[in-house]
């Protein structure tokens, strides 16, 4: 347990400061489900700092605030990446049929997510950090340099994918969150 912890921080820290090299060492690991051993951690992770710090900061309704935020963030970055894998694996199905690896997208996206995830902690921690979340657009470069490594295309066809997978992993866990907040009476 204390390994996979250890092993989650480094990837997430490498893919901040050296990704070329990161990404390589993640694609070189074949055996690695990357699902399993990585986003659902740090998903974990991230829903009981949401619940944990939204009940101490609340005004009112401590534990339903903490809660409710817990759940939305579950949802939110669940659906987000199903709904990215779904629209990748219909893009590349589409104009890059031998290219479609769902192992290989699969890992794409969960690595992607690592400085959204990273950012939502810091900015759940310490509220008054928001203006952090500008550096989500980190999650751009690092899904360039995934596409550089494992998809042989030409730039025009990366930036494609990159701009499905980075946009949607900035945006996509926002919207659904407003989403069902809206939907939410009375809160």
């Amino acid at each position: 347990m204390k390994t996979d912890i250890q092993k989650i921080v480094l990837r997430t820290w490498g893919l901040m400061m050296s990704t070329s090299q990161t990404w390589e060492e993640i694609f070189n690991d074949a055996k690695e489900k990357s699902f399993k051993k990585y986003f659902i951690p740090l998903l974990l992770l991230c829903v009981a700092f949401v619940v944990a710090f939204k009940t101490i900061y609340a005004d009112s309704k401590h534990i339903q605030t903490g809660f409710i935020y817990g759940v939305i963030a579950l949802i939110a970055y669940l659906c987000s990446f199903y709904l990215i894998r779904y629209f990748v694996n219909k893009f590349l199905n589409k104009y890059h049929a031998n290219k479609s690896d769902s192992m290989i997208i699969e890992k794409l996206i969960v690595y992607s997510f690592s400085v959204v995830f990273a950012i939502k902690l810091i900015t759940t921690i310490i509220p008054s950090l928001f203006f952090l979340q500008i550096l989500n657009v980190y999650t751009v470069y690092i899904v360039w340099e995934g596409c550089r490594l494992k998809f042989d295309v030409n730039e025009d066809e990366r930036g494609k994918i990159m701009l499905i997978i980075g946009g949607s992993i900035m945006f996509l866990p926002a919207i659904i969150s407003k989403i069902i907040l809206f939907m939410i009476p009375g809160f």
